[in-house]
């Protein structure tokens, strides 16, 4: 920057005593001038100046004033006075730049010369005038002890320095212009034209006029660049031979000399002119264009340095970033925060650029292996750290830091992490933490290329999160850790590290990929035998194999390995039952497998347990030598369940009750060699004990029934020495095949008590009275009584608990032999059903499926029995079963007694989808066994890939059917609308009193007052009978078409979307609108009549009266005065409060909170009144008021109306009467759903005792 000066010349020796006050009053300020090109006045602020005395000014600086110090009194000596008045002139005559001359005096100025008629001259006025009239102003006088005088001395000083500066920045402009006229021209010299601008730049500059000084920098960087093939012309050469650059001291060599040379090298050119450019946008704190500008020069420099050496550019690219580091970090910054983030910021990427630059130089000088920068796998890293440039290419290097780093790999070091560091520190410092750990991670790097392992695991552990996936940079970080982890011995943390890596295989090349699979295998081998949770497979499809000589599930594996992996064992552990202390576990294994990337295959199979049921899939275990790899497969949101049969080869066993004594009936399908039998009651009680009475051969062992060797059916009656529990009990079994030994577990319900207790009492001599008393639950028929073998009739009914048949004999003498032959119902029922399933799946080639088929029929069919109706039939009626089967194994089983088809009674067969196609069928009657159902269940079982599904649809046929249920519920809705408007018609009538009110004044405690003066308590009744009619017709309307809507509308899955069910609502509503409009006009006419003056009042006697003399006076057309705003409210209105009602009931059942009962159905229909009430208020209004304008009416329609009433009285009248809108209309939703709900449940009660349903 050029410094200003100003020179004084003192020969008095006058300076020592005004220098104090001179320099204090220095820098100049508020100076205003029209300098530099465009002559516009400029505002400076302040002018610093140095003071030179009796020395000349330096040559890179400029004078702005010549001052000469004088020194004159009276008692000097003409001579003398005329020789210092001489010399005055002389100097003045010899200044080019701006001068001024000061006589410096104690007082007033010394008079010269003769009085002449009284007229004397002073000393100031004689110098003027030996200086010339037209100087005569660049001559001032200072009495330097008088402050005035000073004030004066400086405002000379000041204006003369103005009229330096402008005249300077004329010629100076001047000059650039001509140059610049002359660009074009032949022989024109871009050096010279540069240094011309840049005194304009530097005078700027001086004056702190930064941003001028700076756009002649930037119009001298724009020349430049435009006139691209005359640069090698300008400069002698590229001359890069300096690598070691401080951009702020331009003075660092003699640019200024070698431009006006023309002997400048076109680097140091770029140098300068970006040196010069950045010390002025540092002097205006523009940090964030300082760093740009930087990395403009770097990029230029480095693309044009195509001759240098890369050491050099290296070195210099190094050299320059550390320099802008410095820069920034020197900078005094304002407490801003964005410009902190930003200098932190271009901190780290400078720095971030050094380092990079450190690579290369590492690699050319030794200090790192060759090729380190084209190592992007770092498992390669290691592999060439020992491979040093064997001739390091040591050129001499400016930089003493650069210098003394490339002398060893401890300094090299050093500089490296400190260079990381510091980017690292940035980067954090400006929020970047994913480029922070690209720091981080070049310092593991060299850590690793050292082989200091330990240093760079600790370096690498906190950047890697610990959970989740990972991203490009966490996969880079992962391998270099993982390298480390595996030369350290850490088998198990480096297993984490290779499995978090295959399941971000898409961020590595196949290479990779296949590296880390066979590293996968061999580390399982290396770990201590241990478990772990994986995410590198995935459990997909899972299906029961039922054709399968074992219990067999097949599962589909999806592995993330890239390569095949060899597992030595796959299995899955299948959970039953939801308490954790009664869980039962099976474990379905298999051996020696290899899964292939992608999805696999897996048939797991056992045949050490036999237990049929649901069995939720927990998870599944992946065995990979000494590592377990456990996948979850259920968890609390989601849960996969499979169900399974009986093992194929085990033993049915058979339980039935005697008399005091259980038989156990066992068929082995293969060879048994022992057995062990457990039998426990509901009570989870024992049923053997050792006081049991067992047959020869056979034993009870801690309460087991041991059994030997049994290849063929068995049957073993055990007597028992208390009587078990009756209901569910449960069956455990060991047994040993061929040395294997297996378990089996089952339950069934058997019935211990004595179901029929005798009694006998003796009438007279040969009389005797005979009671058969059921002592069961189930019911119990008597086939045969027997007295003194005498067979008596048998009872031609079913006996309930409690109920006894009596029968009077002939007994002779003292004792007699009583005996009973009975059946009970649910024995009769379960063979039946037994046989007739057995038969139609083995006709069906369904057997696998016999016993599951069987148990899940009877359950749905107990508890369908009817008794009553068993009585009245015939014991030969039977009972038909069909059996279907479908395409894409599916089972269809339907149980109908042919005595209901013959009543007349409605069967009811399960419908199916019509693309499925029957592959067959069978029918069989099985008429040994009575058994007749009034209501008998259709269940519906359904096999998907091989598996029946347990989760059944079952629908119910009545034997009469004496209504429709449809039309039922549409009758109880209506109903339920005509109950809750007896509550909510008061606050209707408040309503449209309200809405047809005009101005002000009409408040609804005003309105309610009125009302009860008119009619008192009945007065709020007023139009009752047409509020019964608009219900009768509109709601009953509305309702019917909804329900009808909402089944026709319906996905084959019975759901219904939210949008469909608004359209039906909608559709539903402009029904029900248009089949109650004429019972609304008379009820808001009714309700609003007592509101009319006397003469204008209609005076309908009831509703009926009403529809006839509106049809009188305004005929048929008149009942649907209003009809669109009706319309369109009640459209709104159902599809609102419908639609509503069941989208927040299904939302509330979705909750914790709610079940199905009185508070789910307030809540939901609170809710949907708040919703209807909002959305038909303003066409509620409009309604009202067409329907009471009567024949003059000034609305025309909808539209019009509600434009004429917004217009009229504000937006907010469409809101009129929404405060008893809401009251009147949230207890009408809320008593009407009530009441439907409660209808709806009474009807269905009715209906299901009328024709013997049970609900579930």
């Amino acid at each position: 920057m050029e410094r200003l000066w100003f020179s004084i010349t003192d020969e008095f020796g006058l300076w020592s005593q005004i220098s104090f006050e001179f320099e204090a009053r220095l820098p100049l300020r508020n100076l205003i001038w029209k300098g530099g090109i465009t002559q516009t006045a400029q505002f400076v602020s302040q002018l610093n100046a140095h003071v030179v005395v009796n020395e000349p000014v330096p040559e890179d600086a400029t004078s702005l004033l010549h001052i000469y110090l004088v020194a004159l009194n009276d008692s000097e000596s003409d001579t003398r006075k005329a020789e210092v008045r001489a010399r005055a002139k002389a100097w003045s005559i010899r200044q080019k730049s701006p001068w001024l001359i000061v006589l410096v005096t104690n007082s007033e100025p010394p008079t010269q010369g003769p009085k002449f008629l009284n007229m004397r001259t002073t000393l100031l006025d004689r110098l003027r005038s030996d200086i010339g009239r037209k100087d005569s102003d660049h001559v001032v006088h200072l009495q330097h002890k008088q402050v005035e005088s000073w004030n004066a001395l400086f405002l000379a000083i000041r204006d003369q320095t103005v009229q330096g500066l402008e005249a300077r920045t004329s010629v100076l402009g001047d000059e650039i212009r001509r140059m610049d006229a002359n660009r074009m021209l032949p022989g024109w010299n871009y050096c010279k034209f540069f240094v011309t601008k840049e005194r304009l730049a530097d005078l700027y500059a001086a004056l702190e006029l930064w941003d001028a000084a700076l756009a002649q920098y930037d119009e001298l960087e724009a020349v430049y660049e435009q006139l691209p093939q005359a640069q090698s012309a300008w400069f002698t050469e590229f001359g890069a031979s300096d690598d070691f650059t401080d951009l702020l001291n331009v003075h660092k060599k003699p640019y200024r000399q070698q431009l006006a040379r023309n002997t400048i090298t076109q680097f140091d050119f770029c140098v300068y002119l970006c040196g010069q450019q950045l010390r002025l946008l540092v002097e205006m704190k523009r940090y964030a264009e300082v760093v740009q500008r930087a990395q403009r020069l770097i990029d230029g420099l480095g693309a044009k340095m195509h001759n240098v050496s890369p050491m050099f550019r290296a070195a210099w690219t190094y050299s320059t970033c550390m320099n802008v580091v410095e820069i920034c970090e020197g900078v005094q910054l304002a407490q801003d925060d964005a410009t902190v983030r930003v200098l932190a910021v271009a901190k780290a990427e400078f720095l971030a650029s050094a380092r990079r630059q450190l690579d290369v130089l590492g690699t050319m000088c030794g200090r790192l292996p060759a090729g380190y920068l084209k190592r992007s796998n770092t498992r390669e890293l290691t592999q060439d750290s020992e491979s040093r440039a064997s001739e390091p290419n040591l050129e001499p290097i400016s930089n003493p830091v650069l210098a003394e780093a490339l002398a060893s790999d401890a300094r090299f070091d050093q500089v490296y992490v400190r260079t990381c560091e510091q980017a690292t520190q940035y980067y954090l410092d400006s929020g970047r933490k994913r480029f922070a750990q690209v720091m981080q991670g070049d310092i593991a790097q060299l850590h690793i290329c050292r082989e200091r392992w330990a240093n760079a695991i600790r370096v690498l552990r906190p950047l890697i999160p610990e959970t989740g996936d990972l991203n490009v940079m966490d996969v880079h970080l992962a391998e270099q850790q993982a390298v480390c982890e595996r030369r350290l011995g850490h088998t198990t943390t480096c297993l984490l590290l290779v499995q978090r890596l295959i399941s971000s295989a898409r961020f590595l090349d196949s290479s990779a990929q296949s590296s880390y699979a066979n590293m996968l295998e061999e580390l399982a081998h290396e770990v201590p035998v241990s478990q772990y949770s994986t995410v590198l497979f995935r459990v997909g499809d899972i299906a029961v194999d039922y054709d399968s000589e074992s219990i067999a599930v097949n599962i589909h594996v999806q592995s993330d390995v890239p390569a095949a992996l060899d597992v030595q064992r796959v299995e899955a552990v299948l959970v039953a039952g939801d308490n954790d202390a009664q869980q039962l576990e099976i474990v379905v294994d298999a051996h020696n497998v290899t899964l292939e990337p992608g999805s696999t295959r897996v048939a797991l199979t056992t045949d050490s347990v036999s237990c049929a049921g649901r069995f939720e899939v927990q998870s599944v275990h992946i065995f990979v030598g000494n590592v377990e790899f456990r996948i979850p497969v259920s968890n609390a949101n989601y849960r996969r369940f499979v169900r399974l049969n009986a093992h194929p080869a085990a033993p049915i066993i058979e339980l039935r009750a005697c008399a005091n004594s259980l038989v156990v009936n066992i068929q082995p399908l293969v060879p048994i060699d022992s057995m062990r039998l457990w039998v426990h009651d509901a009570q989870s009680q024992s049923v053997f004990d050792d006081q049991c009475m067992v047959p020869e051969g056979y034993r009870v062992e801690d309460e087991a029934l041991v059994v030997e060797a049994v290849e063929s059916s068995a049957s073993v009656e055990i007597g028992l020495a208390r009587n078990p529990a009756s209901g569910s009990i449960t069956v455990y079994a060991e047994y040993a095949v061929d040395g294997d030994l297996r378990m089996l577990l089952d339950t069934d319900d058997i019935e211990f008590a004595m179901p029929v207790v005798l009694t006998a009492r003796k009438l007279s001599t040969h009389t005797l009275l005979v009671r058969a008393q059921c002592s069961a639950l189930a019911p119990v028929r008597v086939l045969e009584l027997c007295v003194c073998d005498v067979s008596i009739e048998p009872v031609a009914r079913f006996l309930q608990y409690g109920e006894s048949a009596t029968t009077v004999c002939e007994a002779e003498g003292d004792k007699a032999a009583i005996s009973v032959r009975f059946t009970m119902l649910m024995d009769a029922v379960r063979m039946c059903v037994y046989e007739l399933v057995a038969k139609a799946a083995s006709a069906l080639k369904l057997d696998a499926h016999t016993r599951y088929v069987q148990r899940v029929v009877l359950a749905h069919v107990r508890p369908g029995t009817d008794i009553d109706v068993w009585s009245r039939l015939y014991e030969e009626t039977p009972f038909v079963v069909r059996v279907q089967a479908l395409c894409g194994k599916r089972l269809r089983v339907s149980l109908v007694s042919s005595q209901c088809m013959v009543a007349g009674a409605a069967t009811q067969q399960v419908t199916i989808a019509q693309d499925a196609e029957s592959m067959g069928s069978c029918e069989l009657r099985f008429g040994l066994v009575p058994l007749v159902v009034g209501f008998v269940p259709v269940p519906e079982i359904i096999c998907h890939e091989g598996g029946l599904d347990d989760q059944c649809e079952w629908t119910r046929v009545p034997t009469q059917v004496t209504s429709s249920p449809s039309l039922c519920v549409v009758q109880n809705k209506r109903f339920a609308a005509c109950a809750a408007n007896f509550f909510t018609h008061p606050l209707d009538l408040l309503k449209v009193r309200q809405q047809t009110m005009k101005g002000t004044g009409n408040g609804l405690v005003h309105v309610v007052r009125g009302v009860f003066a008119e009619g008192g308590m009945l007065g709020f009744y007023n139009g009752m009978s047409a509020a019964v009619l608009r219900q009768m017709t509109y709601s009953m309307a509305r309702f019917a078409t909804y329900e009808e809507l909402k089944k026709r509308m319906s996905r084959e899955d019975g759901s219904l979307p939210f949008y469909r069910m608004a359209a039906a609502g909608i559709v539903a509503g402009a029904v029900g609108g248009i089949c109650g409009t004429p019972a609304d006009i008379v009820l808001v006419r009714l309700q609003n009549d007592g509101s009319l003056p006397l003469a204008q009042r209609r005076n309908y006697k009831h509703a009926i009266d009403g529809l006839v003399q509106i049809t009188r006076s305004e005929g048929p057309r008149g009942l649907f005065k209003g009809a669109v705003p009706n319309v369109s409210r009640a459209m709104l209105m159902t599809g609102a409060q419908l639609c509503s009602y069941d989208a927040f009931k299904d939302l509330l059942l979705s909750t914790p909170y709610f079940t199905n009962g009185l508070a789910l159905h307030f809540s939901a229909s609170l809710l949907s009144g708040f919703v209807a009430t909002t959305i038909t208020s303003p066409f509620d209004v409009v309604k009202t008021r067409v329907m009471n304008a009567g024949p003059t009416s000034p609305y025309r329609s909808l539209l019009q109306a509600m434009v004429l009433i917004v217009r009229e009285e504000g937006v907010r009248a469409l809101y009129k009467g929404w405060t008893p809108s809401f009251v009147r209309m949230a207890p009408q939703t809320v008593l009407t759903f009530i009441f439907l709900e409660q209808f709806r449940g009474l009807y269905w009660n009715s209906y299901a005792r009328h024709n013997c349903v049970k609900f579930e």
